[in-house]
């Protein structure tokens, strides 16, 4: 630590200088999200395949380190404290072992890791050297999210009986720069259902239990798009519509469907049902303050609001009305500012969410709470994602195996 603040070192941080305006999640995200916590994070170095990327971030943003080698940043800076994550999914691995074996704590982008042998061999370092991890399933921390959960586990619901989970984005067919071409390839992304990580976590956090059997099926259904450097095509074999059946906690059933080939896509909405009322967190509008030219804002965030209604049993039995009646009849839930830990974001930064993450990340270092998602929370998801493999392969339903935990 530096006068009480923990160092940090990102892996992955160059400009990509791209024709879409919109800059390496690095850049436009933690960087941020950690300058602007400088009482609790010293951004001591970056490090990136080439040094003449990393001294460009480090002379941007005020980095006093950069380097090309993490082995190199891990022995000249002995006294890190974390180490940041942010590759392409194949390289991460390769990035958190040395780090996690060096003794530091690690922030690690998602997924994971391509593999679930990977991601177990990270859990179980980690767990060895009791040291705390992050993985960065950012839309955990969103406000509406977190007061869902707090909601869900009050009992404002009643017994959660039933949800249903969709995200529809346009990310797989719409065209594309050659940078991002890693998105679409199996190899680079790992698990083929990977990119419904997210909503996994969310599912799992929201309720409070993990999913334990699931009916899968994935698809890959637009293996082609624009390439917008060149003119011609980005082809690839990464799967882009998941749709499950899956069960949690034992009894809570429901649906979730990811497509990333929806045109005009409504983003996320997800509606839990209980023997007391509903809660429904949705995606209403994309943020307005997304400059191409400056790379300011972020054209993915969906702004979440959270919606609800409870029951009222006594008034229904003393004036009965037909079901229909209550249909659609929730109403916008404020959300308490105590689930807003960080100033100085618009929700319509992609660094507002890493910023609540590294703050939450930061307390559980020093032990203040654990910090979540973490590696034992996201090695659930590696075991989700081979049951659902192993269903799709079967075209039956399989239970997830959690033994290796």
């Amino acid at each position: 630590m530096s006068n009480g603040r923990l160092n940090v070192g990102i892996v992955g941080a160059a400009f990509a200088h791209s024709p879409d305006g919109r800059e390496r999640f690095s850049v436009r995200a933690h960087i941020p999200a950690l300058l602007k916590q400088s009482d609790t994070f010293n951004l001591a170095a970056v490090c990136t395949t080439k040094m003449s990327s990393a001294s460009e971030t480090c002379q941007r943003f005020g980095i006093p380190h950069a380097f090309d080698s993490v082995d190199r940043m891990l022995a000249e800076l002995p006294d890190l404290d974390i180490v940041c994550v942010s590759v392409r999914p194949s390289v991460h691995h390769r990035v958190a072992l040395p780090a996690l074996k060096a003794g530091k704590h690690v922030y690690c982008e998602l997924p994971m890791a391509v593999t679930t042998a990977q991601a177990q061999e990270m859990y179980e370092l980690a767990k060895a050297g009791n040291l705390k991890s992050q993985v960065g399933y950012q839309h955990h921390f969103e406000p509406a999210s977190l007061h869902m959960a707090e909601l869900i586990q009050s009992g404002f619901i009643g017994k959660p009986l039933s949800f249903s989970h969709s995200f529809f984005s346009g990310a797989y067919i719409m065209p594309r720069p050659g940078h991002r071409e890693w998105l679409f390839q199996a190899e680079d992304g790992g698990h083929p259902g990977y990119r419904s990580g997210q909503s996994l976590q969310r599912l799992m956090a929201v309720l409070g239990a993990d999913v334990t059997d699931i009916c899968a099926e994935m698809r890959v259904m637009v293996p082609e798009r624009r390439n917008t450097d060149t003119d011609g095509l980005i082809k690839g074999n990464q799967v882009d519509n998941m749709n499950y059946l899956l069960r949690v906690g034992g009894d809570v059933i429901g649906t979730m469907q990811t497509s990333l080939t929806s045109w005009f896509g409504t983003g996320t909405r997800f509606e839990i049902y209980g023997t007391e009322g509903m809660l429904m967190l949705a995606a209403v509008e994309t943020p307005k303050n997304w400059d191409k030219q400056k790379g300011d804002g972020d054209p993915t965030r969906g702004m979440l609001k959270l919606y609800g209604a409870r029951a009222s049993h006594e008034q229904l039995y003393g004036d009965p009305i037909a079901p229909e009646r209550l249909q659609r009849e929730f109403k916008e839930i404020e959300i308490p500012a105590r689930h807003t830990a960080v100033s100085g974001f618009s929700h319509g930064q992609a660094a507002f969410e890493v910023a609540q993450a590294w703050s939450s990340f930061a307390k559980g270092i020093r032990g203040e709470k654990t910090s979540s998602p973490n590696f034992t929370d996201v090695i659930k998801i590696h075991y989700v994602l081979d049951a659902a493999e192993r269903s799709v392969a079967t075209g039956s339903w399989q239970k997830v195996d959690y033994s290796k935990l």
